[in-house]
């Protein structure tokens, strides 16, 4: 019987890999650790094969923040790990999940996605009072409209919602969430471990 290598390592050496910019889109991976097989989407990320018996498995990956990251300024910055790798030609549903603070009740905050080419539509929500809610839209790049008022207390955990959905143009690259503060010099913080981002293929 022929045999055929394909390179090989543990999920976590396929996953360094991928972190260095080491994988090629189409190639085949033996993760040894799990014995399943992955393919590079990207030189900077790849998709696990379900096995025989897990069905379908779980569509959604996801990425949690590992730190506390704040923002006392009106212009959108990168939340540090909420990221992922997007594929050209690719549309993605994007889900985050967490837990914001604010440093005075009048400071509201907004989300959104800085993507590499294409088209993003998306909506955060948040409480802004014990029974309103406020929010924010997103339809353009990097870019949201509207305005969140503020929060129910000052240095409280709130928590926040969003859902957008991506479309990849021709480029592929890194999809990071941004976030800013309503208010200047004041400031807005999204909290670790209690805010998280994922993604599936749609």
């Amino acid at each position: 019987m022929p045999s055929l290598s394909h390179k090989r390592g543990t999920r976590a050496q396929v996953d360094a890999a991928a972190s260095a910019n080491a994988l090629r889109a189409g190639e085949v991976y033996l993760i040894t650790d799990e014995a399943r097989l992955t393919v590079g989407t990207s030189n900077s990320a790849h998709q696990p094969t379900a096995k025989q018996g897990e069905g379908a498995g779980d569509p959604w990956t996801w990425v949690k923040l590992a730190a506390d990251v704040a923002n006392s300024t009106v212009a959108p910055v990168a939340a540090t790990g909420l990221s992922f790798a997007a594929a050209a030609n690719t549309t993605y549903l994007v889900e985050v999940i967490g837990t914001f603070q604010s440093a005075a009740t009048t400071t509201g905050i907004a989300l959104a996605l800085d993507i590499p080419s294409g088209a993003v539509s998306g909506m955060t929500v948040h409480p802004a009072s014990a029974t309103t809610l406020t929010g924010t839209e997103q339809i353009a790049d990097a870019i949201n409209t509207g305005a969140t008022t503020g929060v129910r207390a000052a240095v409280t955990n709130v928590p926040i919602i969003a859902t957008f959905i991506v479309s990849t143009g021709a480029t592929a690259g890194q999809a990071q969430l941004l976030f800013r503060s309503e208010v200047a010099a004041s400031a807005v913080t999204l909290k670790a471990g209690l805010t998280a981002m994922g993604r599936r293929i749609i």
